[in-house]
């Protein structure tokens, strides 16, 4: 089940993509992604290690509320339907995964970027997980992020860069590291480029248990200065004990700045 859970928490991450920055006071971002992921095969056949096909279709709820200068109040959320063929049985779970809560503090800011660190704490599931597959945490389970993002020009267009790095030694089951990167450019008018990787390794008594990475892509179309549409595909490209993902991913993003006027943060 473990693995299961793995691969439900890798899967949402294209729907809930964070913010390196914290949100001006009073200001908020939201993202809604919609997510239709398949799993074909596994990337290693050790004892433990998921089976033939999975398939997953899933709704992720990113939310960030700027609550003072350089603190933010965050939620995540995820509804989902996932299909277990494994081993020859054929189980069904349709539910809500695990809510997320967190609080991202600025640490640092100048001009080689901006430093924010981010606890989180993931409340468990209140179903029986022992008869289906699970979609989120069986017991409360905790990890904290040091973010770092930074801007850039290239040939007269901006981009920015974002990085991730976190652990979770507060969790049921093995210890684990995540670590992810972002890179966006803006590539017309309205319209941004972005390409993305997360990878996750669980450590079981000092050794690497499980592992998976993938990579995708999006483009980000700016209907306004507050609203984009978001289409991606992603895919695992290496692991251990975890199967390998395919998900097209699309999102919306709302982006509300209080200071009446002034053009809206850019999203990350």
């Amino acid at each position: 089940m473990k693995r299961i859970l793995l691969l439900v928490l890798l899967a949402s991450a294209p729907g809930s993509l964070t913010a390196q920055w914290t949100v001006k006071p009073g200001g908020w971002f939201m993202s809604q992604g919609f997510n239709k992921g398949h799993f074909p095969d596994r990337f290693s056949a050790d004892q433990g290690a998921t089976e033939n096909a999975l398939d997953k279709v899933d709704w992720g709820l990113y939310f960030i509320y700027g609550w003072k200068e350089g603190l933010s109040l965050g939620l995540g959320q995820g509804f989902a339907n996932l299909e277990d063929k494994r081993n020859g049985a054929h189980t069904t779970t349709t539910g809500f995964g695990a809510t997320g809560l967190f609080v991202m503090k600025r640490l640092a800011q100048g001009k080689g970027g901006i430093l924010s660190v981010q606890p989180r704490v993931d409340l468990p599931l209140l179903y029986n997980t022992e008869a289906r597959p699970v979609l989120g945490p069986v017991k409360a389970e905790a990890e904290v992020r040091l973010l770092y993002g930074t801007g850039y020009g290239l040939a007269g267009h901006r981009g920015w860069i974002s990085a991730a790095v976190g652990g979770s030694a507060w969790r049921h089951g093995d210890d684990e590291i995540r670590y992810d990167g972002t890179i966006g450019f803006d590539a017309g008018r309205n319209l941004m480029m972005m390409a993305q990787a997360f990878s996750v390794v669980g450590l079981k008594s000092g050794a690497i248990d499980y592992s998976a990475t993938k990579v995708g892509g999006s483009l980000i179309w700016h209907v306004s200065k507050s609203v984009g549409l978001v289409g991606g595909y992603y895919g695992g490209v290496s692991g251990k004990n975890t199967a390998r993902e395919r998900t097209a991913s699309f999102s919306i993003w709302i982006n509300h700045d209080p200071r009446a006027g002034a053009p809206p943060q850019t999203p990350h």
